[in-house]
């Protein structure tokens, strides 16, 4: 590791992930690309994680431990990691999932080589629950594409899981976005706010072993669960979700250096897209009108 700043942070934010927690780190540390720091917070643990992690930071000058006095919800903790990182590069990692040893070294070699891209990330294999089982999972999100707006309608229509948050990100990009905001998807308005400054490239090899359970997976849980983890003292997150994605959808279009010509094109894909949702703003009113009437 050099003297000064590390060329790559990894930030892993934590709650209760004392199961798989030493997994994942060691899978950081063990990387072949040695020239890191591991940025842990911990969201106010009530297991053993916090012994964990202290332990990793008293044998490693490598990782860095954080723990917040109180649960700040998710998103803040997710944000929190990068704006503690001092790297070139930046990554998120879960402290549920694990990487191949190769992972960082493969996707600081297309960051090094190609400076049109701003995130770098390999193909992803999911765990699913408890039995260990493994199935191969297509991202479909090595955007190449010229145009701000060909490369976000791309991931767009594309996306699904977003594994490709978890590859490494040019910092400096990073630090111009909205980061993680707090409603449900926004992970997907951040991977689409990446794409307005920047190109995607995928490293053809299964590098990101995902874990895919109830306790991994926010796909596997209820909206109102999911809403809990955003702010665990706000009651009221839980409506308005789809006026909200809509919402950093806009805001990132107006917040990256784009030329009039590439602005006008998004929203009015946006525009589209809206419409084609149409019923999901409805249910939005619905929920909220009903929650309003009680």
């Amino acid at each position: 590791m050099s003297q000064e700043s590390p060329k790559v942070s990894v930030g892993m934010p934590v709650y209760n992930g004392e199961r798989h927690l030493r997994n994942a780190v060691q899978s950081i540390l063990g990387q072949t690309f040695r020239d890191i720091e591991l940025i842990i917070s911990d969201n106010a643990s009530t297991d053993r994680t916090e012994a964990i992690c202290r332990e990793y930071a008293s044998k490693d000058p490598r990782v860095r431990y954080y723990r917040n006095p109180k649960n700040l919800g998710a998103p803040e903790n997710i944000n929190s990691v990068f704006r503690r990182a001092t790297g070139r590069y930046f990554k998120w990692a879960a402290a549920n999932d694990e990487c191949d040893p190769r992972f960082i070294e493969a996707c600081v070699q297309i960051l090094d080589e190609r400076p049109n891209t701003v995130l770098a990330y390999p193909r992803t294999r999911l765990i699913r629950g408890n039995s260990g089982q493994t199935e191969d999972y297509e991202d479909r999100l090595n955007l190449t594409q010229e145009r701000p707006c060909e490369r976000f309608r791309a991931l767009i229509e594309r996306v699904r899981l977003c594994n490709a948050l978890y590859g490494l990100i040019r910092a400096t990009v990073l630090g111009r976005t909205g980061l993680v905001g707090k409603y449900i998807d926004a992970d997907r308005v951040l991977l689409g706010e990446l794409t307005l400054h920047g190109r995607f490239a995928e490293v053809p090899e299964f590098m990101f072993f995902r874990r895919m359970d109830a306790a991994s997976a926010t796909t596997m849980r209820s909206k109102t669960e999911i809403v809990r983890t955003l702010d665990p003292e706000s009651r009221s997150l839980l409506f308005f979700q789809q006026w909200k994605l809509y919402r950093g959808y806009v805001a990132a279009v107006f917040r990256a250096p784009l030329p009039a010509r590439e602005r006008a094109c998004l929203l009015r894909f946006l525009r589209w897209t809206a419409w084609q949702d149409r019923g999901y703003f409805a249910q939005d009113l619905r929920e909220a009108g009903r929650a309003w009437s009680s």
